[in-house]
């Protein structure tokens, strides 16, 4: 009795082969939700990145707002210090005896 069939592969064969195709479409199913989750992360890491770098940027513009009005408020304490001196330098001219 012989077990092959026409196409000249024995039913061992055939079993293998259905066997193989099986674990092959497993194999491509793993795969394919191991990348949906690696695209998933990136997508994740990009929307992330984008939020970070929106916060930074408003981070640096705040620093730059803040930046001038420590200017701003140097230059006006620097003034401040002058005229008190000079109110200063002339109540010790004064002869208040």
């Amino acid at each position: 009795m012989q077990l092959d069939k026409s196409s000249g592969r024995g039913v061992y064969a055939e079993a293998v082969l259905e066997e193989s195709i099986g674990m092959t479409l497993d194999t491509l199913k793993v795969l394919e939700g191991r990348l949906d989750d690696v695209l998933g992360r990136q997508r994740s890491l990009c929307t992330e990145r984008d939020r970070l770098k929106e916060a930074l940027d408003q981070a640096q513009a705040r620093i730059k707002a803040l930046s001038g009005q420590l200017e701003t408020y140097e230059k006006e304490r620097a003034q401040i210090r002058a005229r008190v001196e000079s109110i200063l330098g002339r109540l010790e001219g004064l002869d208040l005896s």
